[in-house]
């Protein structure tokens, strides 16, 4: 069986817009970050979904209701926010400047301090660097990558068993999310991987397993 998961990064927030770490601290959307999701509201209006989904966190589930409000075939009311697709927990290092923790966890890892997150996620791969954020974190609160992935697949799982074959689902999700997903299931580098706001990735799903068919479009009408 498989199901075609139609996957978008939520609009940017103010968090995002001042190069912040965001995981489940909560931000309001940007205006940007409201275009970003009408934008890909308008792409995939002509899209009949069977069920959406998002993350619990309200920057997915605000730019969820704008994606579907732009649709032709779907209610907005069918929306089921999973908390098991939330972003990955940042621990002491949510709402802090992405530059301030890569120099962190890159000092962790004797990697050089002027390294970006794209460097560090290219040196230690889609899991290292989620233990190498809990390893650098003084409170030891971060996530580790074997919780996260855990709940990850939880949440897939249950989208695969409340869907049929050749479905077409919506889920609004995050960017740390979205490439882990591109690294470990279609090899992507972790340049590569980088999600933009309100891009949509179509992948296959059948229980756990993903295969990737588009990753992070901005143009495409389907």
């Amino acid at each position: 069986m498989s199901i075609n998961l139609y996957i978008v990064r939520h609009g940017e927030t103010y968090i995002n817009k001042y190069k912040r770490i965001q995981g489940w601290t909560n931000a309001p959307l940007t205006k940007k970050g409201i275009q970003d999701g009408k934008s890909a509201g308008k792409r995939l209006q002509n899209i009949k979904f069977n069920n959406a989904y998002s993350s619990d966190l309200e920057r997915a589930t605000t730019t969820a209701e704008i994606v579907l409000n732009q649709n032709k075939h779907t209610d907005s009311e069918l929306l089921q926010p999973l908390p098991e697709l939330r972003e990955q927990f940042f621990g002491y290092f949510d709402g802090i400047p992405n530059s301030i923790a890569a120099q962190a966890i890159a000092k962790k890892r004797s990697l050089p301090e002027n390294s970006t997150f794209a460097n560090l996620t290219s040196e230690l791969g889609p899991f290292e660097i989620i233990n190498a954020i809990h390893e650098a974190d003084p409170t030891g609160d971060a996530e580790t990558a074997d919780l996260f992935w855990q709940r990850l697949m939880t949440g897939f799982r249950k989208i695969s068993k409340e869907n049929n074959d050749n479905d077409n689902v919506l889920l609004v999700s995050h960017g740390r999310l979205l490439s882990t997903l591109g690294q470990h299931f279609a090899q992507l580098d972790g340049d590569q991987a980088e999600p933009d706001n309100g891009a949509v990735s179509i992948w296959h799903l059948d229980d756990d397993q993903l295969e990737l068919h588009v990753f992070n479009d901005l143009k495409t009408i389907w």
